[in-house]
């Protein structure tokens, strides 16, 4: 029971590519809930988990359950910072009922192609520093163009042992 946990609904991908740890995917486009934050501000990830969480339990406008999904995804931009979970079930933002908190704007993303790096245990900065560079590095060594800010995917609840858990940093590539 200890090793068990919900299994979560998750975008799919097309995998194009497997070359030295790096995985070129190629994914859809796909509904997302966002909240941001300024740099400035603090950073807890807990705040803006609750945020998202809170909308997705029945704190909307239609008091309406949404399923949670996997990843939940965040990502620094300029002088902010943010979070946002997958609407997998919804194929348009007019599917979705109308969050009650102002801090919640959904959007439509297309991730297109994406260099994607896999490992486990818990984020850190140490860690992001590190696989971001990795992910640069190929980047260079490959001749890919970045197009997008490197993200961080979680998939796990907080109560998953370290070494089970699954993390990924990805970037957009051309």
């Amino acid at each position: 029971m200890l090793l068990s946990e919900d299994k979560y609904k998750e975008p799919s991908f097309v995998l194009l590519n497997e070359e030295s740890g790096v995985e070129i995917r190629q994914y859809s486009s796909y509904v997302i809930a966002k909240t941001t934050i300024d740099l400035k501000e603090d950073q807890s990830d807990n705040n803006m988990f609750r945020t998202l969480a809170s909308y997705i339990s029945g704190k909307n406008k239609k008091k309406q359950t949404i399923p949670m999904t996997a990843p939940v995804t965040t990502f620094k931009d300029n002088d902010s910072y943010s979070m946002f979970f997958y609407m997998l079930d919804s194929d348009n933002i007019t599917d979705l009922p109308d969050p009650i908190d102002p801090n919640i704007v959904f959007e439509k993303i297309d991730l297109g192609k994406c260099a994607v790096i896999s490992f486990s245990w818990y984020i850190n900065d140490r860690k992001i520093r590190k696989y971001k560079k990795q992910l640069e590095n190929f980047l260079l060594d490959y001749g890919y163009t970045q197009t997008s800010p490197f993200m961080i995917n979680q998939y796990n609840p907080p109560w998953t042992l370290p070494f089970l858990r699954r993390n990924e940093i990805l970037v957009g590539i051309k």
